[in-house]
């Protein structure tokens, strides 16, 4: 046994036993998710603790008992919380003491907002999803742009990576942001020279926007006669003719032919991700899946099939999961709800349905009340029809689903409150815990609406800014040799609402929060990075890559309340927090030492993530733990 899986015992004189401690240190390789899961499912009505954790500064984030130094766990479960004398109490002769070496303790983080097997998929090296990733691209350059094009693999029908040289594969890409050279959206025309023999789609960083070549135009049987489809755009040229750009609803025409990840690329993609959240210390996500505008709603589907309840059947799951559907679809899910339940097992639940009201800000879509101030003749677009959503989301609540309606434009926002308060009305009282996802602008007036309504508002602090730097330990992520992520609506908003209206309106947090509604913090992953961290720290900062003073100051939030969003507000928001969340009697022992006191670090830098646990069990710890 290496020095990171040393046992270091310590005599104890008050008692008769002499407790175990176990120094912080990685998972052993021998490590079993099987075995685990068979453990836990196996036994129950514990009263002796296997393992107490103690030595820590623990935020349990339950107002009853807000702090402790101690936890006894079980069987994945918490027996007691408190000071190690209080939980000794639980302990027997082969109980294991872990010594979490004075560090910080909070709840493992709960990402409200992620598409956990797609941002799975780009993280894995060599498959085409990511390899040509357009962000470094700045400047309207067209040499720069096709010599990018360049060093892109071609994907075929199977979804692998083929030489640029192979006629007919695809190049398939993303990341791109049009703002970062000047705003001019991209034509066709500057890359239909170098590649005439193969397809070419790259989907803009937001999800919201995607860019053919006239190849991909012809092969999709998009000309200028097809109509924009509801909800979407076919950009034109200055010239009414095709600009290779498509907007919202209107990418369905490129995706649906687009080769596909294969079942065991997906698979992949899962657990790759499970293995990124936990070394960031997030223990439980939202998964909102496949479905975007242009995708089809079967595919998030086949994911819970194919995917989901493979991994669960098979004990591979690591981190857990409150998988959303299409809100289309939301009398299959309520049929296989009422068959099945929604906990399907502790790692994995349905959550409920989602869907779409407007577009993002950055690809000009989302729905404003006033035109855009670089664009007066456009508005944003609603992605669905208004009239189908209603019915939808009153027909979905009324069959007890849990909803989730992505809004980012100040009218979008005022028309799902408007829906809400029609739902109530019609369906009556309940624990519905409605959310909507990013509620980004809002008008004079919207917060105070928001809480009224009783709406969960699920936000995402990382849309907001772009500044942060790399960190050495994200080794699957294909951020490590490029800028974080460049969704910085900060820094131009004011270009696309215009300076008043901007300021007024914008990410306003603390706004929403002293109106009394949950916040609940996600990342959007992989729009935004998956870093719990981070998005805390741009919570509270709110200070965008290039700037020395915070967008909007007075909608900073306090270092606690950010913390809450990533825990105990995630977790009820996701109807989760019975079991996560917090750090109490009869939760899962899942729980994230830091290696500083979150709540007393400055804003500019945050504590690092030292170890992960998941029901008790030590499931990742930094390579440099033993020295720290």
């Amino acid at each position: 046994m290496g020095r990171k899986q040393r046992r270091l015992c310590l005599g104890l004189r008050f008692l008769v036993m002499i407790p175990i401690f176990i120094v912080l240190a990685p998972a052993p390789s021998s490590f079993s998710w099987s075995s685990y899961h068979a453990m836990v499912n196996s036994l129950t009505g514990a009263t002796t603790a296997e393992t107490i954790a103690t030595n820590g500064v623990i935020w349990t984030g339950d107002s009853s008992l807000p702090w402790a130094t101690s936890l006894a766990i079980s069987r994945g479960r918490i027996l007691s919380v408190g000071s190690l004398r209080e939980v000794q109490r639980n302990a027997g002769s082969e109980t294991q003491y872990v010594d979490l070496g004075g560090k910080f303790v909070a709840p493992g983080f709960v990402d409200s907002h992620v598409h956990f097997i797609p941002s799975g998929i780009k993280a894995r090296k060599g498959i085409g999803l990511q390899q040509c990733n357009w962000l470094e691209v700045d400047d309207v350059d067209v040499e720069e742009v096709v010599e990018k094009l360049y060093s892109c693999p071609a994907v075929n029908d199977a979804g692998r990576t083929m030489k640029l040289t192979k006629k007919g594969s695809w190049i398939i890409g993303d990341n791109w942001n049009h703002h970062n050279w000047g705003g001019d959206l991209p034509q066709a025309s500057w890359i239909d020279s170098v590649t005439p023999d193969n397809p070419v789609w790259m989907v803009r960083m937001d999800g919201h926007m995607g860019f053919a070549n006239s190849r991909a135009l012809a092969e999709a049987g998009i000309d200028t006669n097809v109509p924009d489809p509801e909800g979407g755009i076919i950009v034109k040229d200055n010239e009414g003719g095709l600009s290779g750009v498509l907007s919202e609803s209107a990418m369905a025409l490129i995706t649906r032919i687009l080769p596909q990840p294969s079942l065991a690329d997906r698979r992949d993609g899962l657990l790759r991700a499970c293995t990124h959240a936990l070394s960031r210390g997030i223990t439980s996500v939202v998964d909102f899946g496949a479905y975007i505008p242009g995708v089809p709603a079967e595919q998030s589907w086949n994911d819970l099939r194919d995917v989901y309840l493979w991994a669960d059947s098979k004990a591979k799951l690591s981190v857990r999961v409150s998988a959303f559907l299409p809100l289309q679809t939301w009398a299959r899910l309520a049929g296989r709800v009422a068959e099945k339940g929604r906990i399907l097992s502790q790692w994995l639940r349905i959550g409920g349905v989602k869907a779409f009201a407007d577009g993002s800000l950055g690809s000009s879509s989302a729905l404003f009340h006033e035109p855009y101030a670089d664009d007066p003749s456009n508005h944003g677009v609603f992605v669905v029809d208004p009239e189908w959503l209603l019915k939808a989301i009153i027909d979905a609540d009324k069959a007890g689903l849990q909803i989730a309606v992505h809004v980012i434009g100040d009218a979008a926002v005022d028309h799902l409150l408007s829906v809400v308060e029609i739902m109530n009305a019609t369906n009556g009282p309940r624990d519905r815990r409605f959310r909507l996802e990013h509620v980004q602008h809002m008008t004079t007036g919207g917060p105070a609406r928001v809480a009224s309504s009783g709406v969960i508002a699920s936000v995402q602090a990382r849309h907001l800014l772009s500044g942060f730097p790399c960190m050495k330990e994200q080794p699957l992520i294909m951020w490590l040799n490029r800028p974080m992520h460049l969704l910085d609506d900060a820094i131009y908003v004011k270009q696309k609402l215009g300076e008043e209206r901007g300021a007024k309106g914008s990410y306003l947090f603390n706004s929403l929060l002293t109106n009394g509604t949950i916040l609940a913090l996600g990342s959007d992953w992989n729009v935004a990075p998956l870093d719990a961290l981070g998005g805390i720290q741009a919570a509270v900062r709110r200070i965008p890559k290039g700037w020395t003073v915070p967008f909007i100051d007075s909608e900073i939030i306090p270092v606690e309340a950010a913390l809450k969003g990533y825990t105990v507000n995630a977790a009820h928001a996701a109807f989760m927090d019975e079991d996560v969340g917090s750090l109490a009697v009869g939760k899962l022992a899942d729980f994230v030492v830091l290696s500083e006191n979150l709540l007393m670090s400055t804003a500019e830098t945050m504590p690092k993530v030292m170890a992960t646990y998941v029901g008790g069990v030590q499931v990742y710890a930094r390579d440099d733990l033993a020295d720290s």
